[in-house]
């Protein structure tokens, strides 16, 4: 269990310092680098209610990166045409530039991950990861039934 604490602790240091320098740069926190990322990434997902929903982040962090990220104009808050209580989060297309910047930093971030993988390395990987997300969803029911009842 230590092993898969410092894993994830390295990890994440290594992936906060790939875009230190391009995030001090563009004024960015990483919470909102993520933001943009994610929604960069998943161009339907494009709400904060599916950042908070897909990436486990708080809402109240959430809420308050995309409010910096839009007065400092990266994103605009547009209604959803289908309903009006649905606010759809879209770039800014000034900053597309900037945006393709941050994504090729995450890119270089996963290839130095992947550097030696080979593409079987990869799919048991992805196998081992699914496997681990079904018994996490699995447990993750049991805890919530168990509050309900």
């Amino acid at each position: 269990m230590r092993e898969l604490l410092q894993y994830t602790s390295r990890f994440k240091r290594m992936y906060q310092k790939s875009f230190q320098m391009v995030g001090e740069r563009l004024r960015l926190s990483q919470m909102e680098i993520d933001i943009l990322l994610f929604l960069y990434n998943n161009p339907k997902q494009n709400t904060a209610r599916d950042v908070v929903a897909y990436r486990g982040f708080a809402k109240s962090n959430v809420s308050k990166g995309v409010e910096h990220l839009e007065r400092m104009g990266w994103l605009k808050v547009e209604p959803d045409s289908d309903s009006r209580r649905v606010k759809r989060l879209v770039f800014r297309s000034e900053r597309m530039d900037d945006l393709a910047e941050l994504s090729e930093c995450q890119h270089r971030c996963l290839e130095a991950i992947f550097a030696d993988f080979t593409p079987q390395d990869r799919e048991l990987l992805a196998g081992l990861l699914a496997r681990m997300d079904a018994n996490v969803q699995k447990y993750l029911k049991t805890l919530e039934q168990g509050e309900n009842e």
